[in-house]
């Protein structure tokens, strides 16, 4: 196998409005800097490129302009592109989430241009090297769903709820037994701080950890299945969330790069290279949608926000242009096999904890990555069990420009999908 690596700053302009805060303010300063980082692989006649990002998320319709920038430039198909964003809550406006007024095109071309140059950069890079992987957990997530008397969700720590503590990684070694590049993953918001100050949050400070112990400038994080939680030390019992300070982001990062370091000590696995990639789109469902009377008693309601009028302002829009409204919500997953036994599994959306350790149960020989945030973000994605609890995941649906909530069954489809790329696709579990 060859692997070549490179990484682009992409901190935006002051004064770029700031995305994941709900906070109506462009950023004020730049506490630690943003990057696009760019890992490109061969072996034999198959090449694919993972490029990972310090930022919230992307909308599918500019994950696939990127692709098909990315693509002509460098021959891929999209399936041989993995995105991932970091999710990072302290970073610039970059969808149209909640109803913002979108992130500046500018910003979104200086990313395209440095996506480009990373990329073609790290093949350009490429070296031999030998593969190696590792597993580890964390207790850095806390669920941020406590189901009270009433079995509703309230946006409060649970300690007992169900969490992704996996912690996988996996390093890439020339023939110097120097680091090329180490992927390493936590299923938690990155959303620690909340101030104007753009930063990568705790991600951010466990690559700067792990480059300086493994002496290099490769370390890639990538966002798992916490769409749920958030980091242990932003929890005050069961009673609040508070805002975290920079040194509490600082012991968050530190924590996590050194569960990988004292793992990768005692316990590295050599992997034999074999790369696969398999890219498909699920039909997630919806709640059937609501008639345009609803939309129109929305917009006449005085107590609803402004961006509820939005969003029924759209669903209008849609029915008059179209005469419907979807019923199903298309879902990238995205398996990336990167050597026997060691593979990527990425789905496009906020997935919660459950639906990361389903992941693991279909995957559960080597060492797997649940990832949600790639390949872009289509909305949260909950367990059935979770739609009768409520809760802001459940209930944030609008917020993505959907016509409803979710449905019961999109777990099954999940199942039944990971399944056949288990038994049928190629994507190898051993």
């Amino acid at each position: 196998m060859k692997a070549g690596f490179f990484k682009i700053c992409i901190n935006p302009p002051l004064g770029t409005a700031m995305e994941g805060l709900k906070i109506n303010a462009g950023c004020t300063s730049v506490h630690d800097d943003l990057f696009v980082r760019a890992l490109f692989l061969a072996h034999g006649e198959t090449e694919v490129l993972i490029v990972t990002f310090d930022l919230l998320f992307f909308e599918r319709s500019v994950v696939e302009r990127w692709k098909g920038v990315l693509g002509r430039s460098l021959n891929l198909v999209p399936g041989q592109i993995f995105f991932n964003t970091s999710h990072t809550h302290a970073g610039p406006q970059v969808s149209r989430w909640n109803y913002s007024d979108g992130p500046d095109p500018r910003y979104l071309d200086q990313i395209e241009a440095a996506i480009l140059q990373a990329a073609g950069r790290a093949r350009s890079n490429a070296v031999a090297v030998t593969l190696w992987a590792g597993r580890t957990r964390t207790d850095l997530p806390v669920s941020r769903r406590l189901i009270g008397p009433d079995g509703k969700a309230q946006w409060k720590p649970s300690r007992t709820a169900t969490i992704c503590d996996a912690l996988p990684f996996c390093l890439l070694k020339d023939a110097d037994d120097k680091v090329v590049a180490l992927l390493f993953s936590v299923a938690c918001h990155p959303s620690m701080i909340y101030e104007t100050a753009i930063s990568a949050d705790y991600p951010g400070v466990a690559m700067k950890k792990l480059n300086a112990h493994f002496q290099t400038e490769g370390s890639l994080f990538l966002q798992g299945a916490g769409g749920e939680t958030k980091p242990r030390h932003v929890a005050d019992g069961e009673n609040r969330w508070h805002h975290g300070t920079w040194d509490e982001l600082e012991a968050a990062g530190t924590e996590v790069a050194d569960a990988v370091i004292a793992q990768a000590r005692t316990s590295l696995t050599k992997i034999e290279p074999d790369l696969r990639f398999i890219l498909r789109d699920l039909q997630w469902p919806l709640v059937s949608p609501p008639p345009r009377a609803h939309f129109a008693a929305v917009l006449k309601d005085p107590g609803e926000s402004p961006l509820r009028r939005r969003w029924a302002t759209e669903m209008i829009q849609q029915l008059d242009q179209t005469g419907q409204l979807p019923q199903t919500v298309p879902i990238a997953l995205h398996a990336l096999q990167l050597g026997k036994g060691l593979r990527l599994i990425g789905v496009a959306g906020e997935i919660v904890a459950p639906l990361g350790l389903l992941i693991l149960r279909e995957f559960n020989r080597g060492v797997t990555f649940p990832l949600g945030y790639s390949n872009g973000c289509q909305i949260y994605l909950t367990t059935d069990a979770m739609l009768p609890e409520g809760g802001y995941e459940v209930d944030s649906y609008w917020e993505y420009h959907w016509p409803a909530p979710l449905a019961p069954g999109g777990e099954k489809v999940l199942e039944d999908a990971l399944r056949q790329l288990r038994d049928c696709g190629g994507i190898l579990n051993e």
